[in-house]
């Protein structure tokens, strides 16, 4: 007879690929905090791959793949003194959408400030609307009624 009794998630992923997948991935996401600790440049790459006693890291750009190569070798051996002893080498790789993250992580602030209007850019503007079109007279007015809103 079948055993019909609801089954975690856990259960399900060691039998099965999926199981695999989701080891790797948390050993990646492990060793990149750990790559991390150890670099100036920790928000700028990231650790891609690990395999055969090659690790690859991903830079955002040309300019922090060559520091990265500058470091590599002080890099190689502290990672050979505390998590990986099979390291042979590391490869660098340029990836420019990491750099595409890290820009829209970073900053969200309005690109515009806007400044309040005083009431004397307000008349100015009153007195300029009253000579002008009707399109461009409704608009002046809204603006100037900004001054207002802002007391």
């Amino acid at each position: 007879m079948r055993d019909h009794r609801p089954q975690t998630t856990a259960d399900l992923l060691d039998d099965s690929q999926l199981g695999n997948i989701q080891q790797r991935a948390i050993a990646l996401s492990k060793l990149n905090k750990a790559v991390k600790q150890h670099l100036d440049c920790a928000e700028f790459c990231r650790v891609s791959n690990y395999r055969q006693g090659i690790l690859i890291i991903e830079t955002a750009s040309a300019a922090w793949s060559m520091r990265l190569n500058y470091e590599r070798n002080t890099l190689i051996n502290k990672l050979r003194e505390k998590l990986l002893p099979n390291l042979a080498r590391i490869d660098i790789k340029v990836n420019p959408e990491l750099a595409a993250v890290i820009v829209v992580k970073e900053d969200k602030t309005p690109d515009i400030v806007r400044k309040p209007i005083s009431p004397l850019a307000a008349q100015y503007l009153l007195h300029t609307a009253q000579d002008a079109p009707d399109k461009i007279k409704k608009r002046l007015e809204r603006i100037a009624a900004l001054s207002a809103k802002k007391k």
